[in-house]
């Protein structure tokens, strides 16, 4: 029996074929591994998201003041708004073994990630860079974030209704809690996410401390005791009474129509 090969052509058609089917695989597998890694960048920024969201709904809307004495007896607010960082004090449940219904937080960002620390014990602000002796717990709730910045609501002493949004909240610069907070955090991609939130503890309804009203202006005043108002508090920002303080300097942006 005569046995028959592969001819030239035959040969050259198969090889042509292989590659074919080899290049279809490849590019297929190409395909899968990006969109693999691409569900997994929106899974951890959802995660991420989630943490912040959690971060701005659970300490930033319960933030309270509080004040503490220094080291010469001065009572002075645990309160530091920075444009990239903020410490603060916060209400919390209190049940079982935990010390207590309150927290101190401070948020900032190291190496890429934004970090919160938590302690039951007050932090100071003006021992904040050398103190390292008081007890906290770290967290990081976002990788691959390239700057966070914060920005201070407070009612619009030149605008009707309106609200001024500061990049800092100094203790000598206010005597009250800023009425929201905005947090803008720009991460590593180049894609940024912006989060407000009212701060409970001056919120219109609901107050911790005091914010009276002085004169025809609607402004107002706080008091540094923890005093409690009842009513409610609700999402978003409205122009509610303002700090009758304001210090004319750089780094305010306004908007008009706060709505009530």
């Amino acid at each position: 029996m005569k046995r028959s090969d592969f001819t030239l052509i035959e040969l050259v058609v198969s090889i042509a074929i292989l590659i074919v089917v080899a290049g279809i695989v490849g590019v297929s597998g190409v395909a899968f591994y990006q969109g693999y890694e691409r569900t997994l960048r929106v899974t951890d920024r959802l995660k991420s998201c989630m943490a912040i969201d959690n971060l701005m709904d659970t300490h930033i809307r319960n933030m309270i003041p509080f004040n503490w004495q220094d080291e010469e007896g001065t009572s002075r607010s645990l309160f530091d708004g920075e444009e990239n960082r903020i410490l603060f004090a916060t209400l919390r449940r209190s049940y079982g073994s935990r010390p207590g219904a309150l927290l101190f937080i401070r948020v900032f960002v190291e190496d890429g990630k934004l970090l919160v620390e938590y302690s039951p014990y007050p932090r100071y602000p003006w021992m904040e860079d050398g103190d390292e002796s008081l007890p906290a717990t770290r967290e990081v709730i976002a990788e691959n974030v390239e700057n966070i910045t914060f920005s201070y609501v407070e009612n619009s002493t030149e605008v009707s209704n309106g609200l001024d949004f500061f990049e800092e909240y100094r203790e000598e610069d206010h005597q009250v809690l800023p009425l929201a907070i905005r947090l803008k955090v720009e991460f590593t991609d180049g894609t940024s996410e912006q989060w407000l939130r009212r701060v409970a503890g001056v919120s219109r309804n609901s107050t911790f401390g005091m914010r009276e009203e002085s004169g025809e202006s609607g402004n107002s005043t706080q008091s540094s005791s923890a005093g409690v108002t009842a009513g409610s508090s609700r999402n978003g920002v409205r122009s509610g009474q303002g700090s009758g303080r304001r210090s004319s300097r750089p780094g305010i942006s306004r908007v008009p129509g706060g709505g009530r």
